[in-house]
């Protein structure tokens, strides 16, 4: 999958606070138009640049889902302890070693759900947990594999005109959203706004066992010999990113030996 074009740095303004216009939106803040790039063609897109020296452009750059199926994940409780420090600031708090997360399964169609199991991603290990018949789950991870951008991905098999139909979701979660009490659902797309570049060349896929990067024709020896190896495969540009702390890279394949 080639890519032809990049936000390498992207913006904190909020592309819905922004001002309606043609195949776009303009920010107030840069006083400039910032294109919709999810509704234009490569040839659109190539022409924009050729007219323009320089372009801000807004991406939703999580894939929409293969069903009309959404899951919706609700954090019912999370558990989590800090030492005394003798001061009331959160930034002084340290969190209990390991973090226990209650939480639930629902579909926001109504479907049927079959079976369904969540996972915190890191690069080295799964923390994974599977729910029960009512989408209940109980996932526990160490505190320290927590970071700024946490990767949770849900696979589930729900029910769908008396058919059985399986995908998976994967969104971006902030510590916070994590851990907090509140409704979220995660089929929504990562919006990014920011300066676009132009990629010549295609970016190269990178690919990793248990946290260690390795070649591809290893890779796919190994996981051919191991068949009960965990693999799980991200082409999003964002959640490859934030998994590979890389900012060139196409898509990023991971093997896990132990769950």
């Amino acid at each position: 999958m080639k890519k032809e074009f990049q936000i390498k740095e992207p913006c904190r303004q909020l592309w819905d606070d922004m001002q309606d216009v043609n195949d776009g939106k303009f920010c107030d803040v840069c006083e400039k138009k910032v294109w919709d790039l999810d509704q234009l063609s490569g040839t659109e897109i190539n022409t924009i640049f050729k007219s323009n020296d320089s372009v801000c452009g807004k991406t939703s750059l999580l894939k929409p889902s293969l069903s009309s199926v959404f899951l919706a994940l609700t954090l019912t409780s999370a558990t989590y302890s800090h030492a005394q420090t003798g001061s009331n600031s959160p930034v002084e708090n340290v969190y209990q070693k390991d973090i226990t997360i209650n939480g639930k399964l629902v579909s926001s169609e109504n479907e049927k759900l079959i079976a369904g199991e969540i996972s915190l991603v890191t690069l080295g290990k799964l923390y994974q947990a599977k729910a029960d018949e009512n989408g209940n789950f109980i996932l526990s991870f160490p505190e320290k594999v927590l970071t700024e951008h946490n990767i949770i991905r849900i696979d589930y098999t729900v029910k769908v005109d008396n058919k059985e139909f399986s995908d998976s979701k994967t969104s971006i979660l902030k510590t916070s959203e994590l851990l907090g009490k509140q409704n979220f659902e995660i089929e929504e797309k990562y919006v990014t706004i920011g300066a676009v570049m132009v990629i010549e060349s295609k970016p190269p896929d990178f690919y990793f066992l248990d946290g260690k990067k390795i070649g591809r024709r290893k890779f796919e020896t190994i996981r051919k010999e191991n068949p009960e190896y965990q693999y799980m495969a991200f082409y999003d540009d964002v959640i490859v990113q934030k998994l590979s702390k890389k900012g060139y890279i196409n898509n990023l394949y991971l093997l896990y030996s132990d769950k």
